[in-house]
């Protein structure tokens, strides 16, 4: 005597598991296939990937802007929308050991798991820190840049905790006394 329920349901779990096991060996060689016409974006050498977010101060909306006086009272948050994403940016002014002062814009998410950071420095902008986990992220404030960390004029280094890399900058550019961003490395 044979059992039909127990046949039939053999039958759909192995026709199952093999449908599944085709789609997965088969979605590696369709994406190589299709790969190229996707819209990949190639990442820079650091494996930052370029944002634009405005193609110049011209074109970019009022509201991205930042006034150098309103960064003058201290840091500034923005969420800059591009399409589908959303970069949480924060713009300061950066105080060189030279005594000049820099219009400046990071990306505010750790690069250990993505939490948000918060703002370190009072009116000048030095670093962030990870609430989350305790990533400490500073900036290069030295013209001649910091080879201690690695790290170029302006650009952030890890000064301590897990994050495995430094938060990306975002490009900015200065018309008419207002900061605007142009171009996010996430």
């Amino acid at each position: 005597m044979v059992d039909e329920n127990r046949r039939n349901t053999l039958k759909i779990f192995f026709g199952t598991t093999a449908a599944l096991g085709a789609g997965m060996l088969a979605t590696p060689l369709v994406a190589s296939v299709i790969g190229g016409k996707a819209g990949y974006i190639k990442p820079e050498p650091s494996g930052a990937i370029p944002v634009e977010i405005c193609k110049d101060v011209d074109s970019c909306p009022e509201d991205y802007g930042v006034s150098l006086d309103e960064l003058r009272n201290g840091p500034v948050f923005k969420l800059l929308k591009v399409n589908t994403m959303a970069i949480p940016a924060v713009f300061g002014i950066v105080r060189a050991k030279d005594g000049k002062e820099y219009p400046v814009a990071y990306v505010a998410i750790c690069t250990h798991f993505g939490c948000p950071v918060n703002v370190s420095g009072g009116i000048y902008l030095i670093g962030f820190n990870c609430p989350c986990h305790g990533s400490i992220f500073a900036i290069c404030n030295d013209p001649n840049g910091c080879p201690d960390y690695n790290a170029a004029f302006l650009e952030m280094y890890v000064s301590g905790g897990p994050a495995p890399r430094p938060l990306r900058a975002i490009k900015v550019a200065v018309k008419d006394g207002v900061v605007y961003p142009l171009v996010a490395y996430i």
